[in-house]
């Protein structure tokens, strides 16, 4: 997804702005969606860029509407709204009340994690649309809630429940965690969440780290000032993990549970006969990793409940040894056990539900609470001055019944990329000044160990040569950006591999052989869409993606291949930069479709139109719309 972001943010794309007057009206009315009810006293917000924008907060997210130009009207009883006097131009309506999702005009399902693909039809007007009638759906909030008991089966109280949206896209399976709400006194929860998929789960990683580290950290929170950024870089640097004070004391170790929101969410480790234990992370129905549980579906307004959550302490297992390296880099250094078998995507920033440990000074390292499974430890230490190296160091490690101890983890320093560009010009080459500006970035794909790490932008020489700054091994995507006006990027080359548009492995022997490839050789796509009776079609949305499946998205990230576009009042359509190749273009109207589901797009095939692009061309291609009836 594109980069994937939460719904919360979603926000509708920017109008154009209308003339200052007019007498235009606008007729609507909002209604719950699959219904013909209308939603009572909502609020309605049209909205211009003519006078600027704002940010406010609105119903449950951030929106941005404009400043006096913006008008609000809450709809009657039945949902009916007007708006009057109004110039011609494009607009965009918001609309929030209370037990619905906040919606916009032109939406057409409910959306749990934006990505570009993602676009709000809207509202185009001219003085004859008098009146326009317009109907905005929402969504009502759906309900999960259960009980969470624990091995007695008794009900536990204060037990944070973590809801994970789950939504797949041709990269795979993306989870992000959206809510929480923590159990009562009958161990029970209760969470509103936008309608679609979820995964639900106590998330109890641990984190172990020295207690002297623990110390530090609070002596460098007191001073503040100098000794407290100077306390945050080098934590930032060395793995990002703040050995705040909460915990279970084990020897000279400090045992964590506490989730992001500086909240403990279970019982901490006790003390059983034989030892010690731990109640780990668990996801309905009874699963430790949320890649493995089971979907909880809602729809518009619909309440699950018996979403229960079983809870049972298992042994306490560690996993101990040393990180080897330049004493620098290994000292306070925090490593992390990723789930190796997962098969999903995490959040696109962090690995959430991580176990995680600090090294002491001299990089001795303990975890202790891992639930028997398959992981990679993992560790990175990225540079804080442009002299000092990154480090790194990525391990399989399999924890059964037994601890493992005198893990030995060699730091390895970073490798780097090297290339050069290449101009592809029907024309005179780009200026030198504006070569300049031209920035790389390998963006790392996300979910993996080298995720971890801060990748900035790279930029060439007067020669036309490049190289990155040192950079963990893993899979990666090439960016670039910032191009010269008129020019866009043609190709991106490894070993005469593309690595554009799908990942290249960066191995610890580095890459000295990139090609980035600009052109101004742009290709249009455009055509008119009609409906079955011919006439042009202002509703359909038209999509374009390629013949080859393993081009339509890279995990994570959005592909330049695949593309939205909104037909125009005439029922025009146009797509412009599009890379050489072969392609599939379709118009479609009815039940909504997401073009980012691999699904959707396969079912499009047998309807699409298929075309061949080249650099450069200028093709036409009219569309008859596919009706899609809903599933």
């Amino acid at each position: 997804m594109a980069a994937l972001v939460s719904a919360q943010q979603a926000r509708p794309p920017l109008p154009t702005p209308p003339d200052a007057t007019g007498k235009a009206v606008v007729l609507g009315r909002v209604v719950e969606t699959g219904t013909t009810n209308g939603v009572p006293g909502a609020l309605v917000i049209l909205t211009t860029v003519e006078l600027g924008t704002r940010a406010v907060r609105l119903g449950d997210r951030p929106v941005t509407v404009t400043g006096p130009g913006a008008q609000r009207i809450i709809a009657d009883a039945q949902g009916r709204f007007a708006f009057r006097d109004l110039a011609a131009g494009s607009y965009s309506i918001l609309v929030s009340a209370t037990g619905y999702v906040t919606g916009y005009y032109g939406q057409t399902r409910p959306i749990q994690i934006v990505s570009s693909l993602d676009v709000t039809r809207p509202l185009d007007l001219t003085d004859a649309d008098r009146p326009a009638t317009v109907t905005v759906p929402l969504w009502k909030y759906s309900g999960i809630g259960g009980v969470v008991r624990d091995e007695l089966g008794e009900p536990m109280v204060g037990v944070v429940v973590s809801v994970i949206t789950r939504v797949t896209d041709s990269g795979g399976i993306v989870m992000q965690p959206v809510t929480s709400a923590t159990t009562d006194d009958r161990g029970m929860y209760h969470v509103d969440v936008i309608p679609g998929d979820y995964v639900v789960g106590v998330m109890a990683a641990t984190t172990t780290f020295p207690a002297a580290a623990s110390d530090a950290f609070q002596r460098a929170m007191t001073e503040g000032g100098p000794a407290q950024q100077q306390y945050m870089t080098q934590m930032v640097a060395a793995g990002g993990v703040l050995p705040r004070g909460f915990g279970t004391r084990i020897g000279n170790l400090l045992v964590s549970q506490i989730n992001s929101n500086n909240v403990v969410g279970v019982p901490p480790v006790l003390a059983m006969d034989g030892g010690r234990a731990f109640y780990p992370s668990t996801y309905h129905p009874a699963s430790t990793r949320a890649a493995s549980a089971s979907i909880v579906r809602v729809g518009s307004g619909e309440e699950r409940a018996g979403i229960n959550l079983d809870l049972k302490p298992i042994a306490v297992r560690r996993v101990s040894g040393r990180v080897m390296g330049p004493a620098t880099a290994a000292a306070n250094i925090a490593l992390r056990l990723l789930p190796s078998d997962a098969n999903a995507r995490m959040s696109a920033t962090t690995q959430f539900d991580t176990p995680q440990a600090v090294a002491d000074g001299n990089g001795n390292f303990t975890f202790i609470g891992i639930a028997p499974g398959s992981y990679r430890l993992s560790v990175i230490r990225l540079p804080v001055t442009p002299d000092e190296s990154l480090w790194w160091n990525t391990d399989p490690v399999a924890v059964g019944d037994e601890d493992i101890t005198n893990l030995q983890v060699a730091l390895q320093p970073g490798v780097q990329i090297s290339g050069r560009i290449q101009v592809d010009s029907a024309g005179a080459p780009p200026a030198a000044a504006a070569m300049r500006t031209l920035s790389i970035t390998p963006a790392p794909v996300p979910g993996g160990a080298a995720a971890q790490q801060r990748v900035g932008a790279t930029r060439a020489d007067e020669a036309g040569r490049f190289t990155t700054p040192p950079l963990m091994p893993g899979p990666y995507i090439v960016l670039a950006a910032t191009l010269p006006q008129g020019w866009i990027l043609k190709s991106v080359t490894v070993g005469g591999r593309d690595a554009a548009d799908t990942p290249f492995e960066l191995t610890p022997s580095g890459i000295s052989d990139m090609v980035v490839t600009i052109t101004d050789r742009i290709s249009t796509l455009a055509g008119t869409v009609r409906d079955a009776n011919g006439q042009a079609s202002r509703s359909a949305t038209v999509g374009v993606f390629p013949v080859d499946k393993n081009l339509w998205r890279i995990p994570g990230m959005s592909s330049r291949r695949v593309r939205v576009s909104l037909p125009a009042r005439d029922g025009r359509y146009s797509f412009s930069g599009l890379p050489a190749g072969e392609y599939f273009v379709v118009a479609v109207d009815g039940a909504p479709v997401d073009f980012s589901d691999p699904a959707a797009l396969t079912s499009l095939i047998n309807t699409a139109s298929r075309i061949t692009l080249a650099d450069g061309d200028t093709r036409t291609q009219d569309l008859s719309v596919t009706m899609v009836r809903g599933r």
